[in-house]
């Protein structure tokens, strides 16, 4: 019995051992609130960590909806992975990134992030940083716009028309219908005819309908969609009370690499 647990002891203290191979890393992030559409710098400071010393240091970064398009290869870490070392202050580096750039996901997808340094290959690193949270997107309100803010190709596309903050006459008495959706590809040519959608009610003067580029059209062998225009139809009474179709102004939209 005894010998079972000094081993077990042993084994624990092995486990323990290995558990224990990073260190943690003093680090701030600026601005000190942010969303996923907004550049961030994380300074670092691995001062009395693994990776004191070192002159090229590397990031390793993740989200809650996937690693960051610079974890190509633990073991052989990409340029676009290096820390900016701060000039006069050893053991103290910069990283700069976009939420929705660094994970290629939409804002509405990311919800936080975190981080660690590591060398080039891998040998040393310092803990995974805390979660940190991105905040949600605050949008401006205007008349026609999108949700989320940045979307590709394959994402759902919400399209909101505030009739409240209409300023001409036709859009604040129309009676919203459809919209209308154009789709273009890399060469800027029309994915097809374009689509309409039925508009539903979604509050008090407030109008939504929603669709995926890649579901309304078919992209052609070798293209991509990179734009799209949006505008919403309906109809109001004339002079002799009869309906006549009006419509909202034109509004174009990019769409992005998204994974």
């Amino acid at each position: 019995m005894k010998k079972l647990l000094i081993f077990a002891l042993l084994l624990l203290g092995a486990n323990l051992a290995n558990a224990q191979t990073c260190t943690y890393t003093n680090y701030t992030i600026s601005p000190a609130t942010y969303t996923a559409e907004d550049q961030v710098t994380i300074n670092f400071d691995f001062t009395g960590t693994d990776l004191a010393g070192e002159t090229d240091v590397y990031i390793w970064t993740w989200s809650n909806a996937g690693d960051g398009i610079t974890n190509t290869d633990w073991n052989n870490a990409p340029a676009t992975a290096k820390l900016t070392p701060v000039a006069g202050s050893p053991n103290k580096f910069t990283f700069k990134l976009v939420g929705t750039t660094m994970y290629n996901k939409s804002p509405g997808q990311l919800k936080q992030f975190q981080f660690l340094g590591k060398t080039k290959n891998g040998s040393k690193k310092s803990c995974d940083s805390k979660v940190n949270a991105f905040d949600p997107l605050v949008f401006v309100p205007s008349m026609q716009r999108i949700f989320p803010a940045r979307v590709g190709q394959n994402d759902v596309v919400s399209l909101y028309f505030h009739q409240d903050l209409a300023t001409t006459i036709n859009e604040q008495r129309m009676q919203p219908v459809s919209v209308t959706v154009e789709v273009f590809d890399n060469n800027d040519v029309s994915a097809g005819a374009p689509v309409t959608l039925t508009v539903k009610s979604a509050g008090e003067k407030l109008w939504k309908a929603y669709f995926i580029p890649t579901r309304s059209y078919t992209p052609g062998a070798g293209k991509k969609f990179v734009r799209f225009t949006y505008k919403f139809n309906g109809t109001v009474q004339d002079a002799n009370n009869q309906p006549v179709t009006v419509s909202t102004p034109v509004v174009e939209v990019p769409l992005n690499e998204m994974k």
